[in-house]
């Protein structure tokens, strides 16, 4: 990462963070990646290096938001790497936010990892973020997030999104796909599509009104919704195949209620990100982007 020069002329001095979720992936990668980071560490004794786990959900925006607290506290600039699936990553994104002297970093060693076949220019280069050495030599750029507000109990609450926002079919399948990939030999693309399977049989969706920069998207019953940054769900479901983390625009999915049948013959188009491919869809799914 680039040393960030000071308004005084001086160079302040990078450190570097990795905060691992020992439930990501399954829990598989957990030895693995922290293995790799202590070998890091090792290797750079010149390099203020440091290595934190996760214990429970909301701990990685804590801990993030403390460190580039301290770390401005001495002047100082800090990557902070989110080591996890997309739900590390979003947590990370929100204790970093608001913090110039913090970066987020990505090590993908979740499940689904669909955050980061989005990021940088080439989709799909996913495993290249698990070079460690050439991370911390990396560049930074900024991107958009989204920003999500809700009022619960009578009170605004707000949360920074790094990938995207399903509701309806979608979301509730995301929803049952967290908990079935907790089982054995159950894969991030594996846990979506039994997930896909199993709310078919039960299936339910939304009736939503949907404004884009102020104009009407959609309005009535729907399948699913997606309010995208990145362009993949569900361990590589490509639902927005416009979508780019770095135009500043929002990505606008709607699929109206369907019979279990024709979304099931649809299903492959849209998972390829081929959906408007499909000859007439337009009668029955809506894509916009809106700012």
């Amino acid at each position: 990462y680039t040393t960030v020069q000071r308004n005084q002329g001086e160079k302040s001095k990078m450190k570097y963070a990795f905060i691992v979720n020992p439930a990501s992936g399954q829990g598989k990668h957990d030895k693995g990646i922290a293995a790799d980071i202590e070998e890091l560490i090792k290797g750079n004794p010149n390099r203020d290096i440091k290595l934190y786990y996760t214990r429970g959900e909301t701990d990685a925006t804590y801990l993030s938001g403390l460190l580039a607290e301290e770390a401005a506290m001495t002047g100082d600039d800090i990557v902070i790497f989110a080591c996890g699936g997309d739900g590390t990553v979003q947590e990370v994104a929100n204790g970093v936010h608001g913090h110039d002297n913090a970066v987020l970093g990505v090590v993908p060693v979740g499940s689904g990892n669909d955050f980061v076949r989005q990021l940088g220019i080439n989709k799909g280069s996913g495993k290249r973020y698990l070079n460690l050495p050439e991370q911390l030599d990396g560049m930074v750029t900024k991107m958009d997030l989204i920003r999500m507000s809700w009022i619960e109990k009578g009170e605004e609450k707000t949360r920074f999104i790094t990938n995207g926002i399903n509701i309806g079919f979608d979301g509730n399948t995301a929803i049952l796909a967290h908990s079935l990939k907790r089982l054995p030999l159950v894969s991030g693309t594996g846990s979506y599509l039994m997930a896909v399977a199993a709310n078919l049989a039960g299936k339910k969706g939304q009736k939503l009104r949907i404004t884009a920069d102020g104009k009407n998207f959609h309005t009535g019953k729907l399948l699913l919704a997606t309010a995208a940054n990145g362009g993949f769900c569900g361990g590589g479901v490509q639902s927005c195949p416009n979508a780019d983390l770095y135009d500043g625009l929002i990505e606008l999915l709607a699929i109206k209620d369907l019979p279990r049948r024709k979304f099931v013959a649809l299903f492959p188009k849209y998972k390829a990100g081929k959906l408007f491919s499909i000859r007439g869809v337009e009668d029955i799914a809506s894509y916009t982007q809106a700012k």
